[in-house]
């Protein structure tokens, strides 16, 4: 039933989207839509629209990128279906939606793949990931850019999270991904799959005990409301990530393909001092606002938890070993 929903409301929302392209090739522009779950106004969203005005200027006018935030064009699965499917042309989405798309992503997303954040943007800004990006293009869709969005770590409502062993018992919310679940039961935790938006309220009744995500997420939601520790495991660094549909990228020539890989670099460098000011003011709006206790637990026990994880992966996923390989090259 979830499927036939998914595919009935693509369709409709293919159908409105259709009805509003008219403005598109005329005086040889060329009108994209771009879709993103995030608010007007959050990191993530002003570096759309960055990326959007680097675009239109390179472009000299060609290309208009139109921004639709907040989930208005459906959610992250949805709106990707809709860039395969050319009704949008862009769909900034969180890797770990993107497993359930193409394994390579299950690479990306494995928790502590990353020794630390110079080693993340090692991996990131080489130019060797624009050949895993490009790859997916047989699934409907490529990557333009990755987005950081700093590390996720857990927020726990009545005890700060120091050992692995102060996990167990404990429900955690993770998203929707067999990567952070089975991350969660290796910890010693009960991992917990509930809509991002019903998470105040569930750590609130006491639905769950805690969740893991980023400070601007943490203290932008309200959740720092209602969870008093924030323990920085730092257990993974899961991007924002900026599909393309098949159709238009198939379109392109070469030159405007180079083009817009060109933009995303330049967005993504923007967009690095974005974040860290954000992750800053939040952290301390956390402490001074909320109260919130900030533990800097030993994350030692928790890599050696989960290294299972890694080693699985090679061995189910042997087509996965090249990029595996590229990660941990890049480690030095």
């Amino acid at each position: 039933m979830k499927k036939i929903f998914l595919i009935l409301s693509i369709f409709i929302m293919g159908l409105i989207i259709s009805c509003s392209n008219s403005s598109n090739n005329k005086n040889g522009t060329r009108v994209l839509k771009l879709s993103h779950p995030q608010a007007d106004g959050y990191p993530l969203d002003i570096a759309d629209k960055k990326f959007a005005e680097i675009v239109s200027n390179k472009s000299a006018g060609k290309y208009i990128i139109e921004i639709y935030p907040s989930s208005q064009l459906g959610d992250s699965k949805a709106s990707l279906e809709l860039a395969k499917s050319d009704v949008i042309q862009f769909a900034h989405i969180n890797a770990a939606v993107l497993e359930s798309f193409d394994s390579m992503f299950l690479a990306l997303n494995l928790p502590y793949i990353f020794k630390d954040y110079t080693h993340y943007t090692n991996v990131m800004r080489n130019q060797e990931i624009t050949k895993y990006f490009e790859s997916t293009i047989n699934d409907g869709f490529i990557s333009l850019m990755a987005l950081e969005s700093g590390s996720r770590n857990i927020y726990t409502k009545s005890k700060p999270i120091n050992t692995t062993k102060d996990l167990q018992g404990l429900k955690i919310r993770v998203q929707d991904s067999p990567t952070s679940i089975e991350m969660i039961k290796l910890l010693g935790g009960s991992p917990v799959v509930i809509n991002y938006s019903e998470v105040y309220t569930s750590l609130q009744q006491g639905v769950i005990d805690g969740a893991e995500n980023n400070f601007p997420s943490f203290v932008e939601t309200g959740h720092a409301e209602v969870a008093k520790y924030y323990s920085l495991t730092e257990h993974m660094r899961i991007s924002d990530i900026l599909t393309v549909g098949a159709p238009f990228w198939n379109s392109l020539s070469e030159e405007d393909k180079q083009m817009f890989r060109d933009a995303a670099r330049e967005t993504e460098e923007f967009f690095s001092e974005i974040w860290k000011k954000s992750e800053e003011m939040n952290m301390e709006k956390a402490v001074k606002e909320y109260g919130v206790t900030i533990v800097k637990p030993d994350t030692t026990l928790f890599r050696n938890s989960v290294l299972k994880m890694h080693e699985d992966l090679y061995t189910k996923n042997p087509e996965l070993k090249g990029i595996l390989d590229f990660i941990k090259s890049m480690e030095k």
